[in-house]
């Protein structure tokens, strides 16, 4: 069987140290993001990238007439949101990006440890009565293969 290699590398406990803590920083920069539920998320306006260009446009907009918003409108705030919403945009990207590659890294080191796990387990099978103590992990690993069965005496409903 030929050995899968997809990725090669490892990472030192001080590197990742690093990199955790450097994560940490920045969540604590960042100490005004949201957690939202689930309905919370469901009533919200949503303004996908299809209405960026009418997001521009009302910014511009108060921009070049403040005059015309009644005096309950918060135009500060609504600046404030709409700046906060391009760097967002700006960091959201480039997070995505990172985080897309840091998963498929994982994919790809999973996939390594995984085909290898099958190499091991067909030595296992293989060896487990010549060595001793081989035969309950051959056993144990086993289990991961096992089929639930099916149970035949529920009625089907239709």
């Amino acid at each position: 069987m030929t050995a899968q290699n997809l990725i090669s590398a490892e990472i030192s406990q001080e590197t990742k140290t690093e990199i955790l803590q450097m994560l940490t920083e920045i969540k604590n920069k960042m100490g005004f993001l949201l957690t939202l539920q689930p309905g919370e998320i469901q009533g919200l306006v949503k303004a996908g990238n299809t209405f960026s260009p009418f997001i521009e446009k009302a910014y511009n907009a108060v921009n070049a007439h403040p005059h015309i918003m009644p005096a309950v409108f918060d135009t500060e705030e609504f600046k404030r949101d709409y700046n906060l919403s391009k760097d967002l945009a700006i960091i959201a990207s480039h997070m995505e990006q990172l985080s897309n590659t840091v998963n498929n890294t994982l994919l790809a080191a999973n996939s390594d440890a995984m085909t290898g796990s099958l190499e091991v387990y067909a030595a296992v099978k293989q060896h487990r009565d010549k060595v001793p103590g081989l035969n309950v992990v051959a056993e144990e690993m086993a289990e991961f293969f096992k089929r639930a069965k099916k149970k035949e005496d529920q009625p089907v409903n239709k």
